[in-house]
């Protein structure tokens, strides 16, 4: 997938208003779930196929994701050849759906699922691979100038959703409205950015209630958060809500670069690479049979996220499972980097400076005939 991606597809909360265009809608708390071991995936796992946006085509043999050492639809290394995997970040995240499935009998190793993200790759104990949205990755690598991109995971979508009680109709009037957000520098954060620069407002405009949105009442006017912990403040308020994804022209301003991350010491030994790269072909894979038929990994989603079946379906329309490593990574990165940099109180990177975080070597490995 190059570029921005599309608006969101139709299921929002229950009863509440989507727009595109700034005209109305509201929503009710849900914090992420948090993570619990996957449940047993069933039999039926659809073939790979290459799915839309330049995804790289791993042509899927039919591996079925319940089933030990799975076809993972590539001629790839033998099972003997992978090791054991140690992987850090949002066990809760919907973005991790290939990463389940490819656990699951794809990969022919064991991959072990820890909560963390980039920052648990250093230190005693420190995993081979983590997972976050760019916005840590720019945080994380001021201080690791090893730390690799490698792979991206995930494109997600994101929204806010408002209250129409609250006098919300337009973006617009989000203006001296009380917002529950991370503010933690976190994509959502960025995203929030983004979208009130849209309609000429800033965040010194609304009033930024740090925080997750909880699984009751939103206490405050409107909310942003990653899935599925804005889809729970949608269901919160129902028909009270009103939902913005885009600006007022239909564009998408911003998704979140969920990346697979690795360092260069890691990357330079032979024996973990390899396996790395075993696991990229497999994260392929899954990506493939999930854009066939999501349904596949639904059963793997619902314990980690805390979510039901009902609500991943809603989630997953916010999610895009391209498998590939972006075109616009490094586009991204550099313009986000001012931002970045100024929460952080330094001085912000040039495009030069942040090219190096970028490593696609891996996918390249892990397209080629082993």
């Amino acid at each position: 997938m190059n570029g921005s991606t599309g608006g969101a597809g139709t299921g929002g909360g229950t009863g509440g208003q989507r727009v595109q265009s700034g005209t109305g809608g509201s929503a009710g708390g849900g914090s992420p779930g948090s993570g619990g071991s996957p449940a047993t995936a069933g039999t039926g796992g659809s073939p790979g196929i290459a799915g839309s946006g330049g995804s790289p085509g791993a042509a899927g043999t039919g591996g079925r994701a319940g089933s030990p050492g799975g076809a993972s639809g590539h001629a790839g290394a033998p099972a003997e050849s992978a090791m054991d995997l140690t992987f850090s970040g949002l066990t809760s995240a919907v973005e991790l759906a290939p990463l389940r499935l490819a656990a699951n009998g794809i990969y022919p190793g064991k991959i072990t699922i820890s909560s963390g993200g980039v920052d648990n790759l250093y230190g005693s104990g420190a995993a081979i691979i983590a997972s976050n949205a760019e916005t840590q990755a720019l945080r994380s690598s001021v201080q690791h100038a090893d730390l690799r991109i490698i792979f991206t995971i995930c494109e997600g979508l994101y929204r806010i959703v408002g209250k129409k009680s609250s006098g919300i109709a337009t973006l617009s009037d989000l203006k001296g409205k009380s917002i529950t957000a991370p503010n933690s520098g976190a994509s959502s954060d960025y995203y929030l950015y983004k979208m009130l620069g849209t309609v000429n407002l800033t965040t010194s405009d609304v009033r930024i209630v740090s925080g997750m949105p909880g699984m009751g009442t939103l206490a405050t006017d409107a909310a942003t958060i990653w899935e599925p912990g804005i889809q729970y403040v949608s269901n919160s308020l129902g028909s009270d809500a009103i939902e913005f994804e885009t600006d007022a022209q239909g564009n998408t301003v911003y998704r979140e670069l969920f990346n697979l991350h690795a360092t260069s010491e890691t990357l330079a030994d032979a024996t973990k690479r390899r396996s790395i790269v075993e696991l990229v072909r497999a994260l392929i894979t899954a990506s493939s049979m999930i854009r066939a038929d999501p349904t596949v990994v639904y059963p793997l989603m619902t314990g980690p996220t805390g979510e039901s079946q009902d609500n991943l379906v809603k989630s997953f329309e916010y999610e895009r499972y391209a498998g590939t490593l972006v075109d616009d990574l490094l586009d991204v990165l550099t313009e986000e980097e001012v931002w970045r940099a100024k929460y952080d109180n330094r001085t912000a990177r040039t495009r030069d400076q942040l090219a190096p975080l970028i490593d696609a070597t891996v996918l390249q490995d892990a397209m080629a005939q082993p």
